[in-house]
């Protein structure tokens, strides 16, 4: 048959689309379908370890992961629209011990859980790492839990862009001798490489302990109080030291004056980009910023959250006279366009468009300031934990 006899469907068939085009489509499919159609296709495949095109590919958050601050309370998933409800996140198949699983880190889609933590006086016990999308799990090593005077935090850190292993950073601070600082922290690392802790890498006396978030082998850290954040570099198994740098947020600085009480917004990223969102004075509108560089913020995006709540006053005063806001900013996904929100007035949790404005109730939670946690969850759906990383048992 020459090529002039060809049906139009048959000439389109035929026609070859370039790499460039090809992942532009393949990036505006569901993480899952995108998976499953690589499985069957050499050259799709090809593209996740391709620098230049695995970070178009789709990682699309499907709910939020919650724990209530109570005795035996389960890890829960608060759907997305259109997110895998097949994923057991309640994390049944990691063998249970004397204490239920308390819900600490998530990142990239493997999550960081222990038996015991804040609620119990015993402190952390048996630190686990897993991935609720395959099921897998590994306990870590934890041999030095630290007195009963020490405050322990884990920051888990992966990102399949950047490493296939994943490290765990443990911030120690204890009782500092110099009477001048209330406390002096210690950090040390896990290597999933080699499954082994570091010696201490970083000291310090500032209370680097907030809320965290690791993009393109860095660990960035809120400061408790301060408006800024700590920036660690991921080290390797050799390193004698962290690099590390400071980073002022912008926005509202935490407790403006004396009448006004903010906390500090809420960390992203997107597209291998740091971004950080944060209220405005008057609560009504919420900025976007992205971190360009090493320390210059660009607003990405103002969005208005009064039709949001159905009213114009989005501040409130506490037993003691101070403003504050009457929602916060759990998290926000700019790939899907999105802010979630909780209504402090009404316990919901709110799923916010920041195209379009328009918001739906994703979760209603009784008694929302008893959450322990709440954590936007990213499905990882390689079939085994990083290959140098010994997996749990399987049933």
């Amino acid at each position: 048959m020459l090529e002039g006899d060809l049906e139009p469907w048959q000439e389109m068939a035929t026609m070859v689309l370039p790499d460039d085009l090809v992942v532009e489509i393949l990036s505006r499919l569901p993480l899952k379908s995108f998976c499953r159609f690589k499985c069957v296709c050499k050259s799709w495949l090809s593209f996740s370890s391709d620098l230049h095109y695995r970070q178009k590919l789709p990682r699309n958050p499907i709910g939020l992961l919650y724990q209530k601050r109570e005795h035996g309370t389960s890890i829960h998933l608060a759907g997305l629209p259109s997110g895998d409800r097949d994923i057991d996140t309640t994390l049944s198949f990691v063998p249970c011990h004397k204490f239920p699983l308390e819900l600490k880190d998530c990142s990239n889609g493997l999550i960081l859980c222990y038996h015991g933590g804040i609620m119990y006086s015993e402190g952390i016990s048996d630190p686990i790492v897993c991935n609720p999308a395959t099921q897998e799990w590994m306990e870590i090593p934890y041999a030095e839990p630290g007195t009963a005077l020490n405050e322990i935090n884990l920051k888990l850190c992966f990102d399949p862009l950047w490493s296939q292993h994943f490290y765990v950073f443990k911030f120690e601070s204890s009782p500092s001798p110099d009477p001048d600082h209330g406390t002096s922290t210690e950090v040390k690392v896990f290597f999933s490489e080699d499954s082994t802790w570091s010696t201490c890498l970083w000291e310090t006396d500032d209370a680097f302990w907030g809320d965290s978030l690791f993009v393109n082998g860095v660990l960035y850290v809120g400061h408790l109080w301060g408006h800024c954040l700590l920036a660690l570099e991921a080290p390797g198994t050799r390193t004698q030291l962290l690099n590390d740098r400071t980073i002022q947020l912008p926005g509202i600085p935490y407790a403006t004056d004396q009448k006004f009480y903010c906390y500090d917004g809420c960390l992203c990223q997107s597209s291998g980009v740091l971004c950080y969102a944060q209220q405005e004075l008057d609560g009504c509108m919420l900025r976007i910023w992205s971190l360009e560089g090493a320390d210059r913020w660009v607003v990405k995006h103002r969005l208005s959250v009064n039709d949001v709540f159905g009213r114009d006053m989005l501040l409130r005063t506490n037993s003691r006279g101070l403003w504050y806001f009457d929602y916060e900013i759990l998290d926000f996904d700019l790939e899907r366009e999105l802010v979630i929100l909780v209504d402090l007035t009404t316990d919901k949790v709110l799923s916010v468009s920041i195209s379009t404005g328009e918001g739906s109730e994703i979760l209603k939670v009784p008694g929302f300031f008893e959450l322990y946690r709440s954590l936007l969850y990213v499905p990882y759906y390689c079939k085994q934990l990083p290959a140098s990383v010994p997996q749990g048992a399987q049933d």
